[in-house]
């Protein structure tokens, strides 16, 4: 996709030489912690979220939240860097899965932590095993289906970025005045450096808003620096830090269904930054990309962490900024494992008020949908059913987060497919490209063939 060209550092050819690309150690040290900033808080928000419906101390949550941060960098390095048949090798961040939240609290609840920990155990080492014949589903992802996913992944996770700028729907500050007028000054300052500065600089304008955001929020009294030197320096959790594993059919089955749906999710994401990054994407990178998340979710099994995903949320970084490198996104999984070993850097970090955190979520999961609103725009909607594709997809896919008890009545099994969004979405697309357009072909094949 075309870049405003003050801000594009890649140099003219191939998607695959841009991902390549090997740029100074200043400019890809701060394009990582751009990177990390953005998507610090979907990391955060799960330990923070199931520690709390499990009922864990706040010891313990931190000891959630540390063993994350580290999986999450050890994710993303391998999705940046790859490791034999493990990483897509693209500019691509991992992180803990909202999905994974319910089954982790009911599973838990009912039976334990160490049955939670032994069911992602088998069902991250079955996501492996199926990645490879999962990946050949890629025929079934034309341009009218990859563009309606990108786009919806983008729209689906605006509301992410606007809960955190008013704030809980449930506290007495929702929506107050002070919370909107910090995210709008964090905004205002991402439109004035990305208009004028230039180079560097103006690739650094999301993390240069976010850090002068921040400060500014910290001065007003939002944001709370208070447990930055509370508890350790330095810690690291150890292996069943909540006991021994235990194995349950039952819940091993109830992730393996969320493993399903990140599995759709996945793949939209590896094909959804080939798009942006100019880089044709196959079934054989998206297999890569799925191992890490089946990876990185076996291990959590071992060390107490979560149900992983490769995320989104930094497509649209790399859409605004037009830096496709895969490198600033390594050192970002890097300064993700500083941060969960290095405590008190990780606590400052957590200290960024939401608002200027909503604020940069908001322009970069906009930016994302921008991205699949370009590719929408090469489809040909003057053929049969494309229209039709997209506007189910999209209509349907946004149930999720503009009505969040619309499926609130249906069994619990289907619930946990029906509360993704974009599950939904590549569904249907995928669906109806199929009844559209792949029974069409068979029909046009058939009657070529000579009586």
């Amino acid at each position: 996709m075309a870049q405003h060209d003050a801000h594009s550092s890649a140099t003219p050819g191939s998607g695959a030489s841009a991902v390549d690309e090997r740029l100074p150690v200043g400019p890809t040290v701060l394009l990582g912690l751009q990177h990390v900033l953005v998507m610090y808080a979907g990391v955060v928000v799960v330990p923070i979220v199931v520690g709390a419906g499990l009922g864990l101390s706040g010891e313990q949550i931190a000891a959630l939240v540390s063993i994350d941060l580290v999986l999450a960098g050890i994710g993303t390095l391998l999705q940046a860097l790859g490791l034999w048949r493990f990483g897509i090798r693209m500019p691509l961040v991992v992180g803990a899965a909202s999905n994974g939240i319910v089954p982790m609290i009911l599973i838990g609840q009912s039976h334990g932590l160490g049955t939670v920990y032994g069911s992602l155990l088998v069902a991250g080492i079955v996501w492996i095993l199926v990645a490879p014949y999962f990946s050949r589903v890629l025929a079934f992802f034309p341009p009218v289906v990859t563009g309606t996913v990108i786009a919806l992944i983008g729209l689906t996770l605006i509301p992410v970025g606007l809960e955190l700028i008013a704030g809980d729907p449930g506290e007495a500050g929702h929506g107050d005045l002070g919370r909107l007028g910090l995210a709008a000054f964090t905004v205002a300052l991402m439109v004035v450096f990305y208009r004028f500065l230039r180079g560097l600089l103006g690739q650094l304008s999301i993390l240069l808003a976010i850090v002068l955001g921040a400060v500014t929020g910290w001065v007003a009294g939002f944001g709370d620096l208070s447990a930055v030197g509370a508890g350790p320096v330095v810690g690291m959790v150890a292996p069943f830090h909540f006991g021994a594993l235990a194995f349950h059919v039952p819940s091993i089955l109830l992730v393996l269904i969320i493993v399903f749906v990140l599995m759709v999710e996945g793949s939209g994401q590896g094909l959804a930054v080939g798009e942006v990054v100019g880089k044709p994407v196959g079934p054989r990178d998206i297999a890569a990309l799925l191992r890490v998340d089946g990876l990185l979710t076996a291990v959590s099994g071992v060390f107490s962490g979560f149900v992983y995903t490769t995320f989104g949320q930094n497509i649209g970084l790399i859409a605004l900024t037009g830096v496709r490198s895969r490198y600033p996104v390594a050192v970002g999984g890097v300064i993700l494992i500083v941060l969960g070993v290095v405590q008190p850097v990780g606590r400052v970090v957590a200290a960024i008020p939401e608002p200027v955190v909503g604020a940069a979520a908001l322009v970069t999961f906009g930016a994302l949908a921008v991205s699949g609103i370009q590719l929408l725009s090469r489809v040909d909607f003057s053929a049969p059913g494309n229209l039709l594709i997209v506007m189910l997809a999209l209509g349907l896919g946004l149930v999720p987060a503009t009505v969040p008890e619309f499926f609130a009545q249906m069994p619990e099994v289907l619930q946990t497919v029906l509360h993704s969004g974009v599950a939904i979405g590549t569904i249907v697309a995928v669906g109806l490209n199929l009844v559209f357009h792949v029974r069409a072909r068979s029909r046009d094949a058939e009657g070529a063939r000579p009586a």
